[in-house]
Parts: C-alpha cells; sequence; structure tokens
C-alpha cells in the first residue's frame, strides 16, 4: 500500500485531485476498502510522527520502525519536511506552559510602583519573589509535562510490541492454516 501511496504521490499533493479517489485506486490495487486504506495509512503516519519526534530529541536514537524510511520518502523532500509534519514535530506542550506562566497572577513593578508602595529595594525583592514563583510554577509544569509524555510514550511503545506480537501470532495461525488446507487438499 505504501509503494502504491508512493507511486501516487504527486496525485495527493495536488488540490485539484480528490484524495478519496486515490484511495479508491490503491484500494482496488490491494483489495482492501479505500476507507481502510486511509485510515491505516494516518494511524502508520502517527506512529511515523510519534518517532521522528522521539528521533528529534535524541539524534543518536536509532528508528527501526520498518516504514519508516518509506515515510521519510514521503514527507521530506528535498531534506525539508512536509509543512504539516513539520508543525506536527513543534506542537509541545510548549504552548500549554506559556498559558500557565501567563496566567500566573502575582502583581509587577508597574503594579507596585503606581500603588506607591516601597523604595526601590522593596521592589526590587518584590521582583525577585515574582521570578522565583514564576520559575518554580514554569518547573512545576515542566516536569508534569516530561512525566506525561514518559507515561503515552511507554503506554504507545506497549502497544506496539503488544500488536507486533499479535501480528506473529496471527502469521503463525495462517501458517499452520495454510498447511492444514495443504493436507486436507492432498488427501
Amino acid at each position: 500500500m505504501l509503494n502504491l501511496y508512493l507511486q501516487n504521490i504527486d496525485k495527493f499533493r495536488n488540490p485539484k485531485i480528490k484524495k478519496k479517489n486515490v484511495w479508491v485506486e490503491i484500494s482496488n490495487a490491494v483489495a482492501k476498502g479505500p476507507d481502510s486504506c486511509d485510515k491505516k495509512f494516518r494511524n502508520l503516519k502517527q506512529t511515523y510522527i510519534r518517532l521522528l519526534k522521539k528521533k528529534n530529541k535524541n539524534e543518536l536514537l536509532k528508528v527501526r520502525w520498518p516504514y519508516f524510511t518509506i515515510f521519510e520518502e514521503i514527507y521530506n523532500v528535498d531534506g525539508e519536511y512536509q509543512p504539516d509534519i513539520q508543525q506536527k514535530i513543534q506542537e509541545n506542550t510548549t504552548d500549554n506552559v506559556a498559558k500557565v506562566l501567563l496566567s500566573i497572577n502575582t502583581p509587577t513593578f508597574q503594579d507596585v510602583h503606581e500603588n506607591g508602595e516601597g523604595s526601590s529595594s522593596q521592589n526590587e525583592e518584590v521582583r525577585r519573589k515574582q521570578n522565583k514563583r514564576r520559575f518554580t510554577e514554569f518547573r512545576k509544569v515542566t516536569l508534569e509535562m516530561r512525566e506525561r509524555q514518559r507515561v503515552v510514550e511507554e503506554k504507545l511503545d506497549k502497544l506496539i510490541s503488544i500488536v507486533e506480537e499479535s501480528n506473529g501470532i496471527q502469521r503463525e495461525r495462517n501458517r499452520l492454516f495454510e498447511l492444514f488446507l495443504e493436507k486436507l487438499n492432498n488427501t
């Protein structure tokens, strides 16, 4: 299916051609439904994006997923990723951190000054306390994000290994069933 996708990549990138029609062509060749092919491809794409994010964090990481190179051909053109892939790689929870930090309601230097409170040493102390609170909140949110990301990645890795094991079992069942049918036909 991925090879057929590569062969039709220009059609997928052409905004004048409906992707649904291209999936119909591919589905006819692989004897699956077009929606099934599209869904399978989207799932594979999500796996590719997840692995790409991991690889970007750790450049020494060697990706062993068999479809990684094919997806690199699909989404990496002249050493640059397609805009939608770039966006998904950069989609982190940093936006959430910024929102949390912006929502921290601490008085600013200007607020203290306008209220006529204290001297410059008091203002300096207020700023230090603000910075300390913000840093503490930022650190807390960052640690929470890392923990959530670690948990999600562990679950995804576990799910992938379970699916791969299940596929191996199914392949073995198919092989045994073929042997059974051969023996049945020979008798």
